[in-house]
């Protein structure tokens, strides 16, 4: 049993296992995309299906091989309870026959996460930067809603339909803060207030340039701190694979010395 289980584990570990396994999530996110186009579905409807099946049953073999070569040591792992749960919801959606479950087969695209160890990496500085991210949320909201106060006093009687009340106020000045459109919002607003570029310029410059960057900063420093202890890691495997083969080089050379010379 021993012998079977090391096969396993050596066919699961292999890179063309991995390579298998990625090529088939790949080909059904393309088949998953091909659905959408009613010309194509109507044409290769049958085979699009037969394929997809084919594939989310690929996908619980390979979860089947994985407990069995892991066993107890499975769901010790986050990365397989994510895959595993990926898998059931999407076994579940393909065999439903609810549109709305059949929507969420599209989540087999997510596995690529689990078998790209750089993609992991960044979803798991993005999950460490969350009590980062949340503090500055936070920040920028409040900075947000007392720009809305400001908003809303100045303007709001002139410009109600922007900036009616703090809510409105807040939902204005998110679009603002998107840069999407903001210009058109600042000129209906100088139209009655001809100094009100200062508040959207003062706005802007606080809540776009500035705390958003601080996201981005957030993440870049989380994935700075995770990537580190793998460059570490691969470094101390080049170190002793270096110190190996000098060992083994001198072990050759004391060898030949001691070989008779014809």
């Amino acid at each position: 049993m021993s012998a079977w289980r090391g096969k396993v584990e050596k066919l699961v570990d292999s890179g063309a296992f991995q390579i298998v396994v990625l090529t088939l999530i790949i080909v059904n996110a393309v088949i998953l995309g091909a659905e959408t186009f009613p010309g194509i579905k109507a044409r290769f409807g049958d085979m699009l299906m037969l394929t997809d099946r084919v594939i989310i049953y690929a996908f619980v073999g390979e979860i089947i091989l994985r407990i069995l070569a892991e066993r107890d040591a499975y769901l010790r792992n986050g990365w397989n309870v994510f895959d595993f749960v990926i898998v059931m919801i999407s076994l579940l959606a393909a065999t439903s026959g609810l549109a709305a479950l059949r929507a969420f087969r599209v989540l087999r695209v997510l596995r690529v996460i689990t078998v790209i160890p750089r993609m992991r990496l960044v979803v798991s500085a993005f999950l460490d930067s969350i009590p980062g991210i949340a503090s500055v949320g936070v920040v920028l909201a409040l900075i947000v809603y007392v720009f809305a106060v400001i908003a809303a006093n100045l303007y709001g009687p002139d410009h109600p339909q922007l900036f009616g009340d703090v809510f409105t106020a807040m939902y204005t000045l998110f679009q603002v803060m998107t840069l999407e459109g903001w210009p058109d919002i600042a000129a209906t607003v100088a139209e009655t207030h001809t100094r009100s570029w200062i508040f959207f310029l003062t706005f802007v410059m606080i809540a776009t340039f500035t705390m958003l960057n601080l996201f981005v900063g957030i993440v870049v420093r989380v994935v700075e701190e995770d990537a580190d202890p793998v460059i570490d890691d691969i470094a101390t495997s080049q170190q002793a694979v270096s110190a190996d083969i000098k060992a083994l080089r001198e072990d050759i050379a004391a060898l030949s010395r001691r070989l008779p010379r014809g």
